[in-house]
Protein backbone atom coordinates (compact mmCIF):
# COMPACT_ATOMS: atom_id res chain seq x y z
CA UNK A 1 0.00 0.00 0.00
CA UNK A 2 1.56 3.21 -0.95
CA UNK A 3 0.74 6.46 1.22
CA UNK A 4 -0.69 9.19 -0.09
CA UNK A 5 0.83 12.31 -1.07
CA UNK A 6 -0.65 15.44 0.93
CA UNK A 7 1.78 17.78 -0.43
CA UNK A 8 -1.17 19.81 -2.35
CA UNK A 9 -2.67 19.81 1.50
CA UNK A 10 0.70 20.98 2.64
CA UNK A 11 0.67 23.80 0.21
CA UNK A 12 -2.86 25.17 0.84
CA UNK A 13 -2.34 24.69 4.53
CA UNK A 14 1.03 27.44 3.90
CA UNK A 15 -0.51 29.30 1.75
CA UNK A 16 -3.80 29.71 3.86
CA UNK A 17 -1.73 30.52 7.01
CA UNK A 18 0.35 33.24 4.92
CA UNK A 19 -2.93 34.73 3.52
CA UNK A 20 -4.58 34.73 6.86
CA UNK A 21 -1.51 37.00 8.44
CA UNK A 22 -1.72 39.30 5.26
CA UNK A 23 -5.24 39.66 6.47
CA UNK A 24 -4.23 40.15 9.89
CA UNK A 25 -1.88 42.98 9.01
CA UNK A 26 -4.88 44.32 6.98
CA UNK A 27 -7.15 44.33 9.93
CA UNK A 28 -4.48 45.49 12.42
CA UNK A 29 -3.54 48.55 10.20
CA UNK A 30 -7.14 49.82 9.63
CA UNK A 31 -8.18 49.65 13.38
CA UNK A 32 -4.86 52.21 13.21
CA UNK A 33 -6.16 53.95 11.34
CA UNK A 34 -9.91 54.01 13.07
CA UNK A 35 -7.62 54.49 16.51
CA UNK A 36 -6.36 58.39 15.06
CA UNK A 37 -10.90 59.01 15.17
CA UNK A 38 -11.40 57.27 18.31
CA UNK A 39 -8.27 58.05 19.95
CA UNK A 40 -9.77 56.81 23.56
CA UNK A 41 -11.02 53.51 22.32
CA UNK A 42 -8.77 50.52 22.80
CA UNK A 43 -7.83 48.74 19.97
CA UNK A 44 -9.15 45.55 20.75
CA UNK A 45 -12.53 47.02 21.38
CA UNK A 46 -12.07 48.50 17.85
CA UNK A 47 -10.86 45.80 16.08
CA UNK A 48 -14.14 43.93 17.61
CA UNK A 49 -16.38 46.41 17.52
CA UNK A 50 -15.40 47.20 13.53
CA UNK A 51 -14.14 43.73 12.08
CA UNK A 52 -14.93 40.66 14.58
CA UNK A 53 -18.59 41.38 15.08
CA UNK A 54 -19.81 41.95 11.54
CA UNK A 55 -17.74 39.35 10.51
CA UNK A 56 -18.84 36.67 12.75
CA UNK A 57 -18.45 35.55 16.09
CA UNK A 58 -15.81 33.20 14.49
CA UNK A 59 -13.78 35.66 12.67
CA UNK A 60 -14.32 35.28 8.67
CA UNK A 61 -11.14 36.57 7.50
CA UNK A 62 -12.65 36.84 3.67
CA UNK A 63 -16.03 38.67 4.73
CA UNK A 64 -13.39 41.12 7.20
CA UNK A 65 -11.37 42.01 4.38
CA UNK A 66 -15.06 42.56 2.79
CA UNK A 67 -15.78 44.97 5.24
CA UNK A 68 -12.28 46.37 5.72
CA UNK A 69 -12.56 47.26 1.97
CA UNK A 70 -16.24 48.62 1.68
CA UNK A 71 -15.33 50.88 4.79
CA UNK A 72 -11.83 52.58 3.22
CA UNK A 73 -14.08 52.99 -0.12
CA UNK A 74 -16.97 55.18 2.33
CA UNK A 75 -19.85 52.10 1.18
CA UNK A 76 -22.57 51.83 3.77
CA UNK A 77 -22.58 48.26 5.27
Amino acid sequence: MTTPSVGRLDNIVRELERLHRDAQDIFDAHVDCLRHRAPGVPFGTLKAREIAQPAGSTINYVEGLRIVRRRILGEVT
